[in-house]
């Protein structure tokens, strides 16, 4: 398999050695993507195109298969790419004339598509690089006609035709087009430096995280504990999903925890309920900058304007004076669809479609044009200490070791079974394709529900019941077994087959 891979524009308008810089740093960047996930490929980068050729011994049609849908998955995730093709490709040097050239191509067009322009309307696009003494239009009037003599029904529409037949011809080589997959464009991550995100585990701060890693940059996040364990193993799951789809060149990609309890006990008790979650944002970027000295550029927060009422200009004017350092809001013109769309697009949005917005459980009647003597009046009812406390307590894991560390967390906290006995029922946690690709065959009664439906189908179900979550490795259940046990359902426990 070989595909052609388009730099990002982005990338082709920047000056020659910024240009080189950031080609071999996106050679670099897919080279480890691919080999996180355990593929080897030849890969090399030119001036406008990337060759990436695997060329491993493949066995029979189902692993092509699977090999095929892995690569076409991993690169339509690495910044950089605008997209790529995955091409067959073959050589006219030894083509004596102009007639032989263009036979071979037609030929080897025809042993790809003449079965595809059957019964339909078809137009062939070529794109040309090097000196050659015909033209594209010369080639493709040429190939047209060759189809339209072997192809059964077919025929030539210029426009809005039902298949488009591409090819590539570069010097002696020409490349007939299978199929092109649109990348994610952009610049490859680690071309800026390192900023910190702050995360709650809902739609925006996902989406606002994604949009930094296409900005070049190496994304740190920072999450603050409310309270709710279950909510933190929740949230790392979703950061290490982030990283190793879209962020694997950042190998020390960090997860730093801060214990907010205190502070929000404090909040809930000293001060006016109007004004604490101003408040606490100011608490939050106040510990985000003693963390990001010396380490980080900019903080990254996902307001987005007059979406609620601590993000109206004057508020986050207010919440911005607590820090000194650079705060980033890339999504602050954005509506909430279009940040539910991005979240569907880059695959979070199941997981935080049904997480609580915790920071939510403290608004009251919330000011929305808050005044920046009273916000400072108001904090003198806080002891500064616990800003150096909830500092000293911050705790630091590697992205690209929290589902061990999860699993080392929750292993003695969730009852795990290999039996079913009666009055229980397995609940498949499994997305729906993961659930047909390699079903549970068990004879006991099963049902299936998608790890993000769960929060809000479990209380329905039948509570005299025991129920057995189950999932391949037993860590995404054993979270939401977890989550629910914190809600205080006790009858569950997880199901891990012998």
């Amino acid at each position: 398999m070989k595909y052609l891979i388009k730099i990002s524009p982005e990338i082709t308008i920047k000056s020659k050695p910024v240009r080189k810089r950031a080609i071999m740093m996106l050679k670099n960047n897919i080279k480890k993507h691919l080999d996180f996930n355990n593929l080897t490929a030849n890969i090399i980068g030119n001036w406008d195109v990337i060759t990436l050729d695997y060329n491993k011994l493949i066995q029979n049609s189902e692993e092509e298969s699977s090999i095929r849908f892995q690569l076409s998955q991993i690169l339509s995730c690495v910044a950089g790419i605008a997209h790529f093709m995955e091409v067959m490709t073959y050589s006219i040097e030894d083509c004596i004339s102009q007639d032989e050239i263009f036979d071979t191509i037609f030929q080897k067009t025809k042993d790809n598509h003449l079965a595809t322009v059957a019964n339909k309307s078809f137009v062939v696009r070529i794109r040309r690089t090097g000196l050659h003494n015909f033209t594209s239009t010369e080639i493709e009037r040429y190939i047209w006609w060759g189809l339209l003599q072997h192809g059964e029904n077919c025929r030539v529409q210029l426009k809005n035709p039902e298949v488009t037949i591409k090819l590539e011809i570069r010097d002696k080589l020409f490349h007939v087009i299978k199929e092109q997959i649109q990348g994610t464009g952009w610049y490859p991550i680690g071309f800026q430096e390192k900023v910190l995100s702050l995360i709650s585990g809902w739609f925006d701060s996902w989406v606002s995280s994604y949009s930094m890693m296409k900005r070049w940059c190496q994304v740190d996040y920072l999450f603050f504990n409310l309270g709710w364990s279950a909510h933190e193993l929740w949230v790392k799951q979703v950061a290490y999903y982030l990283w190793k789809t879209f962020s694997i060149p950042h190998k020390k990609a960090r997860f730093i925890t801060v214990n907010f309890e205190e502070i929000m006990e404090q909040l809930l008790v000293n001060v006016n309920h109007k004004f604490r979650g101003i408040i606490l944002k100011r608490y939050m970027l106040k510990v985000a900058s003693l963390i990001s000295e010396n380490n980080y550029f900019a903080l990254v927060k996902w307001d987005s304007l007059w979406q609620v009422s601590s993000q109206t200009l004057k508020n986050m004017h207010v919440v911005d004076k607590a820090s000194d350092t650079l705060v980033l809001r890339p999504l602050i013109a954005d509506n909430k669809q279009e940040i539910v769309d991005v979240s569907m697009k880059i695959g979070t949005y199941n997981f935080a479609c049904n997480m609580p917005e915790y920071c939510g459980t403290i608004s009251d009647k919330p000011s929305t044009w808050a005044k920046l003597e009273e916000i400072l009046e108001e904090e003198k009812n806080i002891d500064e200490s616990i800003v150096i406390q909830a500092f000293e307590s911050r705790t630091m894991e590697f992205i690209k070791d929290l589902t061990q560390n999860n699993e080392e967390k929750i292993k003695n906290e969730v009852e795990k079974v290999n039996t079913i006995k009666e009055n229980q029922i397995v609940i498949d946690v499994r997305e729906e394709d993961m659930v047909n690709k390699k079903p549970l065959k068990i004879e006991s009664e099963k049902i299936e529900i998608p790890f993000f439906q769960i929060n809000s189908k479990f209380s329905k179900l039948d509570q005299n019941k025991t129920y057995l979550f189950y999932c391949d490795k037993g860590i995404l259940s054993e979270l939401h077994a977890l989550y629910l046990q914190e809600k205080w359902f006790t009858n569950i426990k997880v199901f891990r087959p012998q």
